[in-house]
């Protein structure tokens, strides 16, 4: 197998302290709130994030034991433990999701190199990722959906600027004419960089506005505030 270097799990470790301060915060009635998610409560974006800890944690207890595994059993089981974990107390919750964040950055931290290029679905039959993307990928869940929890607190505009264009590069490469994305391409002016999403060329529409907004917008949330275009804005799918 070959060796990869090791991956710098410093960002994700700032993101989770972040998300952790807030989620201490939430008691039963902050928790029991809505979220920006539709049907979501705060108690269901925190039991997610809880349970997408433990599964990329026991995904990679799995390849370094050599007994690669899914994260999920199926997106069915996945949804109904969030359902599930969601309305356990706020204590427990609270508890939990501690503990699972610990667990994670543990099974990240005792990794190998050369597990780094070893694959895993997310689900049986689903999408593969080298356990060297589980950082980036986990650090995009606890930032997009810190954000989600709504607590006035924390939005877009707290994300790190390296996460902003992370995102953006992230959408602007799995936006395609096959996922029903007209092309088009943004500019972000406060990092004065753009980006072709689609295969977006000169002739296609641009959008603009801040990395923040772009962000946010291309994650298939908010109403667009803060973006301008001369074209109508392309329909962005959900994230």
């Amino acid at each position: 197998m070959t060796t990869m270097p090791s991956v710098d799990l410093q960002p994700l470790t700032d993101s989770t302290r972040r998300l952790v301060r807030t989620v201490d915060a939430l008691d039963e009635p902050l928790l029991a709130a809505p979220s920006l998610l539709p049907g979501w409560s705060r108690s269901h974006v925190v039991a997610h994030l809880t349970l997408n800890a433990e599964a990329m944690a026991g995904a990679a207890d799995g390849v370094r034991g050599s007994t690669p595994r899914p994260l999920y059993a199926s997106r069915e089981s996945r949804d109904a433990d969030i359902e599930e974990l969601a309305h356990v107390t706020c204590t427990e919750l609270r508890q939990r999701f501690l503990a699972s964040t610990s667990r994670l950055a543990d099974a990240l931290a005792g990794l190998p190199d050369e597990t780094l290029v070893a694959e895993v679905e997310w689900y049986p039959g689903g999408p593969l990722r080298a356990v060297a993307q589980f950082p980036e990928i986990r650090r995009a869940e606890v930032e997009v959906h810190h954000a989600d929890l709504a607590t006035g607190e924390y939005d877009a505009t707290s994300w790190p600027g390296d996460f902003r264009a992370w995102l953006i590069d992230s959408r602007a490469r799995t936006l395609s004419p096959e996922t029903g994305a007209e092309p088009f391409t943004v500019y972000a002016g406060d990092l004065d960089r753009t980006w072709s999403v689609a295969g977006g060329g000169e002739s296609d529409p641009v959008v603009t506005g801040s990395s923040a907004d772009l962000a946010w917008w291309l994650s298939g949330r908010g109403d667009a505030s803060g973006l301008a275009s001369d074209d109508p804005l392309p329909r962005i799918a959900g994230w």
